[in-house]
């Protein structure tokens, strides 16, 4: 799969329970293969993966192929961009973002502070 040979994951369920585990920084592009504005913002994800290689992980979901995954991301359009770091989601963005955009987001993903992502996280949980 040439989205694999570019070192971008080809999220799946499995591939997504594996990647979530890891405190790093996850990058996911959800989109869909007849999506115009997907396409669009193609190369510049992956100008920005090409630039951040090494300690930032960037995967695409096809909500198609792959609509559970579609679906717990609550996707309502696409392109979207989903961030996580810590087995969390910590930001979205519904739309095309710039290369300038996404690294700067990439550079306050990496500044988040995984042990008070897990507090809250567990303190969520215990809420409900």
């Amino acid at each position: 799969m040439a989205e694999e040979e570019s070192g971008i994951v080809a999220l799946d369920v499995a591939k997504f329970a594996e990647l979530t585990e890891s405190d790093g920084v996850i990058v996911i592009h959800l989109s869909a293969d007849w999506c115009t504005p997907c396409k669009a913002f193609t190369s510049v994800f992956h100008a920005t993966a090409e630039n951040n290689s090494g300690d930032v992980v960037f995967a695409s979901l096809d909500t198609d192929t792959q609509p559970e995954l579609g679906a717990a991301f609550n996707v309502k359009s696409i392109p979207t961009i989903a961030v996580m770091r810590g087995g969390a989601l910590i930001f979205t963005h519904e739309g095309s973002l710039s290369e300038e955009t996404l690294n700067d987001v990439i550079r306050q993903a990496r500044a988040v502070d995984v042990e008070a992502v897990r507090k809250s996280m567990a303190a969520a949980d215990a809420a409900e």
